[in-house]
């Protein structure tokens, strides 16, 4: 009996000094930091460890591969005067969220790296910007584009009868959403290292407004070219009939006959209108086409299925008729593209 009480009163002991030692270590260690879910910013957000500053990490990866007719130019809807052509890009997209007496500062950045026809791989950056409540100072779309929305749903920007995707370091500020009563306005830096323009100290000015509703909604924005003292404007129209998303959006050329940095097709005018059906839980067919006085046409249609949630394949067909080959044997051209996008 002496002896079993020695081992207990032993173990005891030896049980006792390895939970001290271990409470030493752990607090020495300092408390366990876990993630946690940030949610006052939207979904996808989590609180960077040790701060109060919410961090968003996203993105996703593109494989497509597209065809057409060419000629000594261009590949439609490709490019470098081959009969098709392949791409591969990886997006990554970092956002970064807190309050502040100012209201919301928010950071937000695009990085795309990009393979086309198994040459040198590239990197751009699509977004940079910073926003403190309603100013955003940085690199984005211009607000001339931006506040407007793309011209559709479909995969091909063209190249005629170009409604304006381009980037702008500049300052801008904007109050309202999509809901309700919008404005913004903006001073953007018109430096581009692939025109011949010389440069200018003075900046481009663009304006917007807007009004929206639960299934409709209007904007206007409009862009003045510092350069080349002329501008444009654009109108746009919204609609939702059930399954049906419809829009028609035109631009006007102002103060000059030759195309600047808001006006970028041919002739006075342009008009882009398209939309798209939700078929399907999964699928949703996309149409859209543009028109410009010059003659240029050019239209898509393509049909976006989901695979699984977060993986996207798109076939699409393409059309473009070019004014300035119309003598030629090439005046029309046809294409295709299929595109396989996984986002996170």
């Amino acid at each position: 009996m002496k002896c079993l009480l020695a081992a207990v009163l032993l173990a005891t002991a030896a049980a006792t000094g390895a939970h001290a030692a271990d409470a030493i270590v752990a607090a020495e260690a300092g408390p366990l930091e876990y993630v946690r879910v940030c949610d006052a910013f939207g979904a996808g957000y989590f609180y960077i460890p040790g701060t109060e500053t919410c961090l968003k990490i996203g993105g996703y990866l593109r494989v497509e591969a597209s065809g057409g007719d060419a000629n000594e130019q261009d590949t439609f809807p490709g490019g470098g005067g081959d009969s098709w052509s392949t791409r591969s890009r990886l997006a990554l997209r970092f956002s970064t969220a807190g309050d502040t007496e100012y209201g919301a500062l928010t950071t937000y950045s695009e990085a795309e790296i990009q393979n086309d026809d198994n040459g040198p791989t590239e990197i751009n950056v699509e977004n940079a910007y910073i926003e403190l409540g309603g100013l955003r100072v940085g690199f984005s779309d211009t607000l001339y584009t931006e506040f407007m929305g793309d011209a559709g749903n479909t995969i091909n920007d063209f190249y005629d009868v170009d409604y304006g995707d381009f980037g702008r370091t500049q300052v801008r500020y904007a109050y309202g959403a999509e809901k309700g009563f919008s404005f913004a306005f903006s001073a953007e830096d018109s430096s581009n290292q692939d025109d011949d323009e010389t440069d200018s100290y003075m900046p481009d000015l663009v304006a917007a407004l807007g009004y929206g509703t639960d299934s409709f909604r209007i904007r206007a924005a409009g862009g003045y070219d510092e350069q080349m003292e002329a501008g444009a404007a654009k109108l746009r129209v919204d609609g939702m009939l059930g399954p049906v998303e419809l829009f028609a959006m035109g631009g006007w050329n102002i103060g000059g006959n030759e195309p600047n940095d808001y006006a970028r097709w041919s002739g006075d005018w342009a008009l882009w209108v398209g939309g798209s059906f939700k078929m399907t839980d999964k699928a949703t067919m996309n149409a859209s086409a543009n028109f410009d006085e010059g003659g240029d046409a050019e239209a898509a249609l393509n049909l976006s299925y989901t695979v699984v949630p977060g993986f996207t394949v798109t076939p699409e067909i393409n059309y473009r008729n070019r004014m300035d080959e119309k003598a030629g044997p090439k005046a029309q051209d046809w294409g295709a593209v299929i595109r396989f996008q996984r986002g996170f």
